[in-house]
């Protein structure tokens, strides 16, 4: 290999990878401060007329939810911690950075998953003429996050 090619190669690959750690850091601090779940249950007291039950479900709900994704979060954030300390380990494509990204990926799958299913777990806790409501708040929030 030219020395040229060699650090095309590697300038390619670090700009790969920082792009990638960019992103992901950028996404985890994003949801951090917007806290999209908040941001959906508010939006639900403002759409559907909750009774006092339904709050309290909703509520307990957000608690355990929040535990939840700050767990995976700080998955994320070792994750990160790994693959940037396999770059600067070796600066190209290597197993240990292969298995790194693959962390990442798992971790920012899991939180996705994770969100998801505590959007469901909160719409199984509405009454179900609520539900028609919430289901258009959460349509609406992943259609503007689509953009």
């Amino acid at each position: 290999m030219t020395p040229r090619t060699r650090r095309l190669l590697i300038a390619t690959v670090v700009g790969t990878l920082t792009g990638v750690v960019i992103a992901a850091a950028v996404l985890a601090i994003r949801h951090s401060l917007n806290h999209p779940p908040s941001d959906l249950h508010e939006l639900l007291h403002e759409a559907v007329p909750l009774e006092a039950n339904e709050k309290k479900i909703l509520e307990a709900k957000e608690l355990e939810f929040g535990d939840r994704r700050r767990e995976i979060e700080k998955r994320l954030r070792v994750a990160n911690g790994q693959l940037a300390q396999a770059i600067a380990r070796n600066p190209s494509w290597s197993p240990e950075v292969e298995a790194a990204i693959q962390q990442v990926e798992r971790a920012a799958g899991d939180l996705q998953r994770a969100t998801l299913v505590h959007a469901f777990e909160m719409r199984a806790g509405l009454k179900p003429e609520h539900r028609a409501a919430y289901d258009a708040v959460l349509v609406d929030a992943l259609q503007r996050g689509s953009q």
